[in-house]
Protein backbone atom coordinates (compact mmCIF):
# COMPACT_ATOMS: atom_id res chain seq x y z
CA UNK A 1 0.00 0.00 0.00
CA UNK A 2 1.81 3.23 -0.90
CA UNK A 3 -0.34 5.41 1.21
CA UNK A 4 -3.41 5.14 3.32
CA UNK A 5 -4.93 8.88 1.96
CA UNK A 6 -8.62 8.17 0.92
CA UNK A 7 -8.75 4.94 2.18
CA UNK A 8 -10.59 2.99 4.61
CA UNK A 9 -9.54 1.57 8.11
CA UNK A 10 -11.44 0.26 11.03
CA UNK A 11 -9.79 0.48 14.38
CA UNK A 12 -10.59 -1.79 17.44
CA UNK A 13 -10.46 -1.13 20.62
CA UNK A 14 -9.99 2.56 19.64
CA UNK A 15 -11.63 4.67 22.79
CA UNK A 16 -8.16 4.64 23.95
CA UNK A 17 -4.96 4.08 24.41
CA UNK A 18 -2.95 2.48 21.19
CA UNK A 19 -6.57 2.09 19.36
CA UNK A 20 -7.07 5.77 19.55
CA UNK A 21 -3.69 6.58 18.70
CA UNK A 22 -3.46 4.72 15.65
CA UNK A 23 -7.03 5.76 14.46
CA UNK A 24 -5.67 9.27 14.90
CA UNK A 25 -2.50 8.44 13.03
CA UNK A 26 -4.43 6.99 10.23
CA UNK A 27 -7.13 10.12 10.38
CA UNK A 28 -3.65 12.46 10.07
CA UNK A 29 -2.52 10.75 7.25
CA UNK A 30 -5.75 11.05 5.23
CA UNK A 31 -7.76 8.17 6.18
CA UNK A 32 -11.72 7.78 6.91
CA UNK A 33 -11.27 5.92 10.15
CA UNK A 34 -13.97 3.89 12.05
CA UNK A 35 -13.58 3.71 15.43
CA UNK A 36 -14.97 0.67 17.68
CA UNK A 37 -14.61 0.14 21.11
CA UNK A 38 -16.97 -0.85 24.66
CA UNK A 39 -17.46 2.63 26.32
CA UNK A 40 -19.65 5.26 23.76
CA UNK A 41 -18.53 7.99 25.29
CA UNK A 42 -15.00 8.22 25.43
CA UNK A 43 -15.27 6.34 21.94
CA UNK A 44 -16.69 9.90 20.75
CA UNK A 45 -13.97 11.56 22.23
CA UNK A 46 -11.42 9.72 20.84
CA UNK A 47 -13.49 10.51 17.36
CA UNK A 48 -13.53 14.13 18.24
CA UNK A 49 -9.58 13.85 18.09
CA UNK A 50 -9.52 11.83 14.84
CA UNK A 51 -12.15 14.58 12.75
CA UNK A 52 -9.66 17.24 14.08
CA UNK A 53 -7.33 15.58 10.81
CA UNK A 54 -9.45 13.61 9.00
CA UNK A 55 -12.77 12.02 8.86
CA UNK A 56 -13.71 9.63 11.43
CA UNK A 57 -16.95 7.66 12.39
CA UNK A 58 -17.50 5.79 16.04
CA UNK A 59 -19.65 2.54 16.26
CA UNK A 60 -20.33 1.29 19.87
CA UNK A 61 -19.55 -3.05 19.63
CA UNK A 62 -17.90 -5.44 21.90
CA UNK A 63 -15.60 -7.53 19.43
CA UNK A 64 -16.21 -10.64 22.10
CA UNK A 65 -19.81 -10.60 20.54
CA UNK A 66 -20.01 -12.24 17.31
CA UNK A 67 -22.96 -10.68 16.11
CA UNK A 68 -22.38 -6.84 17.39
CA UNK A 69 -19.22 -7.45 14.95
CA UNK A 70 -21.09 -8.56 12.19
CA UNK A 71 -23.21 -5.32 12.41
CA UNK A 72 -20.49 -3.01 12.59
CA UNK A 73 -19.07 -4.75 9.39
CA UNK A 74 -22.10 -4.16 7.43
CA UNK A 75 -22.74 -0.67 8.77
CA UNK A 76 -19.38 -0.04 7.73
CA UNK A 77 -19.91 -1.65 4.38
CA UNK A 78 -23.42 0.04 3.85
CA UNK A 79 -21.90 3.65 4.21
CA UNK A 80 -18.38 3.16 2.77
CA UNK A 81 -18.82 0.15 0.56
CA UNK A 82 -15.46 -1.35 1.00
CA UNK A 83 -12.56 -1.49 3.88
CA UNK A 84 -9.03 -1.32 3.07
CA UNK A 85 -7.21 -1.61 6.47
CA UNK A 86 -8.43 -3.76 9.52
CA UNK A 87 -6.41 -2.97 12.77
CA UNK A 88 -7.29 -5.71 15.39
CA UNK A 89 -6.00 -3.85 17.99
CA UNK A 90 -8.72 -4.51 21.12
CA UNK A 91 -7.03 -6.15 24.11
CA UNK A 92 -6.88 -6.71 27.68
CA UNK A 93 -3.90 -7.60 29.95
CA UNK A 94 -3.92 -9.76 33.21
CA UNK A 95 -1.68 -11.08 35.89
CA UNK A 96 -0.89 -13.98 38.10
CA UNK A 97 0.77 -17.57 38.46
CA UNK A 98 -1.30 -20.44 36.27
CA UNK A 99 -2.59 -22.87 39.16
CA UNK A 100 -3.83 -19.12 40.51
CA UNK A 101 -6.10 -17.90 37.55
CA UNK A 102 -8.85 -19.14 37.69
CA UNK A 103 -11.00 -20.93 33.95
CA UNK A 104 -13.55 -17.51 33.59
CA UNK A 105 -10.34 -15.27 33.73
CA UNK A 106 -8.88 -17.51 30.65
CA UNK A 107 -12.12 -17.82 28.63
CA UNK A 108 -12.23 -13.64 29.71
CA UNK A 109 -8.84 -13.27 27.84
CA UNK A 110 -9.27 -15.86 24.76
CA UNK A 111 -12.52 -14.53 24.43
CA UNK A 112 -11.16 -10.68 23.89
CA UNK A 113 -7.86 -11.18 22.80
CA UNK A 114 -8.07 -14.12 20.42
CA UNK A 115 -11.67 -14.62 19.49
CA UNK A 116 -12.11 -10.85 19.34
CA UNK A 117 -9.44 -10.88 16.34
CA UNK A 118 -11.29 -13.87 14.73
CA UNK A 119 -14.11 -12.36 15.25
CA UNK A 120 -13.33 -8.67 13.30
CA UNK A 121 -11.43 -11.03 10.71
CA UNK A 122 -13.98 -12.87 9.60
CA UNK A 123 -16.41 -9.67 9.54
CA UNK A 124 -14.53 -7.80 7.44
CA UNK A 125 -12.01 -10.23 5.05
CA UNK A 126 -14.58 -11.79 2.98
CA UNK A 127 -15.41 -8.56 1.32
CA UNK A 128 -12.01 -7.52 1.53
CA UNK A 129 -11.14 -10.70 -0.66
CA UNK A 130 -14.05 -10.21 -3.08
CA UNK A 131 -13.22 -6.25 -3.93
CA UNK A 132 -10.20 -7.72 -5.30
CA UNK A 133 -8.06 -4.54 -4.36
CA UNK A 134 -5.72 -5.50 -2.06
CA UNK A 135 -5.38 -4.70 1.73
CA UNK A 136 -3.71 -4.51 5.01
CA UNK A 137 -4.48 -6.33 8.44
CA UNK A 138 -2.66 -5.11 11.37
CA UNK A 139 -3.01 -7.32 14.33
CA UNK A 140 -1.58 -5.92 17.80
CA UNK A 141 -0.09 -9.09 20.17
CA UNK A 142 2.71 -7.77 22.32
CA UNK A 143 6.66 -9.32 23.77
CA UNK A 144 4.68 -11.36 25.90
CA UNK A 145 3.38 -12.85 22.70
CA UNK A 146 7.32 -13.49 21.36
CA UNK A 147 8.60 -14.80 25.05
CA UNK A 148 6.39 -16.19 27.92
CA UNK A 149 7.14 -14.58 31.02
CA UNK A 150 6.50 -15.91 34.79
CA UNK A 151 3.17 -14.45 35.76
CA UNK A 152 2.24 -13.77 32.91
CA UNK A 153 1.19 -17.25 31.54
CA UNK A 154 -2.70 -16.49 30.94
CA UNK A 155 -2.14 -13.41 28.82
CA UNK A 156 1.20 -14.45 26.83
CA UNK A 157 -1.11 -17.74 25.89
CA UNK A 158 -3.10 -15.53 24.26
CA UNK A 159 -0.85 -13.20 22.62
CA UNK A 160 1.05 -16.73 21.20
CA UNK A 161 -1.71 -17.16 19.56
CA UNK A 162 -2.27 -14.03 18.41
CA UNK A 163 1.29 -14.44 16.62
CA UNK A 164 0.30 -17.93 15.51
CA UNK A 165 -3.24 -16.63 13.81
CA UNK A 166 -1.33 -13.75 12.01
CA UNK A 167 1.70 -15.99 10.78
CA UNK A 168 -0.94 -18.68 9.06
CA UNK A 169 -3.15 -15.66 8.06
CA UNK A 170 -0.51 -13.67 6.22
CA UNK A 171 0.03 -16.80 4.30
CA UNK A 172 -3.57 -17.44 3.41
CA UNK A 173 -4.13 -13.90 2.21
CA UNK A 174 -0.82 -13.48 0.50
CA UNK A 175 -2.76 -14.33 -3.21
CA UNK A 176 -5.15 -11.62 -2.67
CA UNK A 177 -2.77 -9.15 -2.54
CA UNK A 178 -3.92 -8.58 1.21
CA UNK A 179 -1.03 -7.75 4.13
CA UNK A 180 -0.61 -8.94 7.59
CA UNK A 181 1.53 -7.95 10.01
CA UNK A 182 1.88 -8.51 14.02
CA UNK A 183 3.33 -5.49 16.24
CA UNK A 184 4.80 -6.43 19.34
CA UNK A 185 5.31 -3.55 22.16
CA UNK A 186 6.97 -4.08 24.66
CA UNK A 187 5.17 -1.89 28.12
CA UNK A 188 3.25 1.04 26.51
CA UNK A 189 2.04 4.06 28.57
CA UNK A 190 -1.61 3.65 28.46
CA UNK A 191 -4.17 3.67 30.71
CA UNK A 192 -3.80 -0.13 30.89
CA UNK A 193 -1.11 0.15 33.02
CA UNK A 194 -2.94 1.13 36.34
CA UNK A 195 -5.88 -1.58 35.22
CA UNK A 196 -3.85 -4.34 35.42
CA UNK A 197 -5.72 -7.68 37.12
CA UNK A 198 -3.23 -9.38 39.49
CA UNK A 199 -4.91 -12.30 41.04
CA UNK A 200 -3.46 -15.04 43.86
CA UNK A 201 -0.16 -15.35 44.81
CA UNK A 202 1.06 -12.15 43.02
CA UNK A 203 -1.47 -10.02 44.42
CA UNK A 204 0.39 -7.89 46.53
CA UNK A 205 1.83 -4.55 46.85
CA UNK A 206 5.52 -5.52 45.87
CA UNK A 207 3.88 -7.29 42.67
CA UNK A 208 1.98 -3.96 41.60
CA UNK A 209 4.87 -1.59 42.47
CA UNK A 210 7.08 -3.98 40.00
CA UNK A 211 4.71 -3.65 37.50
CA UNK A 212 4.39 0.15 37.72
CA UNK A 213 8.23 0.21 38.10
CA UNK A 214 8.16 -1.45 34.59
CA UNK A 215 5.86 0.57 33.03
CA UNK A 216 7.68 4.01 33.97
CA UNK A 217 11.24 2.41 33.02
CA UNK A 218 10.53 0.72 29.85
CA UNK A 219 7.49 1.73 28.50
CA UNK A 220 7.02 3.59 25.24
CA UNK A 221 3.91 5.76 24.11
CA UNK A 222 1.22 5.22 22.19
CA UNK A 223 1.94 7.44 19.68
CA UNK A 224 5.28 5.69 18.83
CA UNK A 225 3.04 2.57 18.33
CA UNK A 226 0.87 4.07 15.95
CA UNK A 227 3.76 5.53 14.05
CA UNK A 228 5.33 1.56 13.62
CA UNK A 229 1.54 0.88 12.90
CA UNK A 230 0.93 2.86 10.00
CA UNK A 231 4.74 2.01 8.51
CA UNK A 232 3.26 -1.55 9.13
CA UNK A 233 0.59 -1.15 6.92
CA UNK A 234 2.03 0.85 3.95
CA UNK A 235 5.08 -1.86 3.81
CA UNK A 236 3.53 -4.94 5.46
CA UNK A 237 6.10 -6.40 7.66
CA UNK A 238 5.31 -9.76 9.31
CA UNK A 239 6.59 -8.38 12.57
CA UNK A 240 7.46 -5.23 14.46
CA UNK A 241 8.43 -4.92 17.68
CA UNK A 242 8.13 -1.94 19.58
CA UNK A 243 10.56 -0.83 22.41
CA UNK A 244 13.58 -1.90 24.12
CA UNK A 245 12.31 -5.22 25.56
CA UNK A 246 10.20 -6.61 22.68
CA UNK A 247 13.29 -6.17 20.27
CA UNK A 248 16.17 -8.30 22.84
CA UNK A 249 13.60 -10.52 23.33
CA UNK A 250 13.25 -11.40 19.28
CA UNK A 251 16.76 -10.80 19.17
CA UNK A 252 17.72 -13.64 21.71
CA UNK A 253 14.83 -16.10 21.47
CA UNK A 254 16.34 -16.28 17.37
CA UNK A 255 20.06 -16.07 18.51
CA UNK A 256 20.37 -17.67 21.96
CA UNK A 257 17.10 -18.88 23.68
CA UNK A 258 18.85 -20.06 26.65
CA UNK A 259 20.31 -16.88 26.97
CA UNK A 260 16.60 -15.57 26.95
CA UNK A 261 15.76 -17.94 29.60
CA UNK A 262 18.35 -16.78 31.87
CA UNK A 263 17.67 -13.10 31.11
CA UNK A 264 13.88 -13.63 32.24
CA UNK A 265 14.68 -15.37 35.23
CA UNK A 266 16.32 -12.41 36.85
Amino acid sequence: MDTVQGKVAVVTGASSGIGEAIAVRLAQAGASVVLTGRDADRLEAAKQRCAAGGQAWAFRADVTDEAQVRALAEAVHARHGGVDILVNNAGVVMSGLLVDVEPADWRRLHEINVMGLVHGCRAFLPRMIERGQGGQVVNMASAAGIAGIAGMSTYSATKFAVAGLTESLRAELRRHRIGVSLICPSYVDTPIAGKVKVVGAMANDRTRAAIARQFEQNSVTPETVADRALQAILKNPALVTVGRDAALARWMKRISPALLERALAR
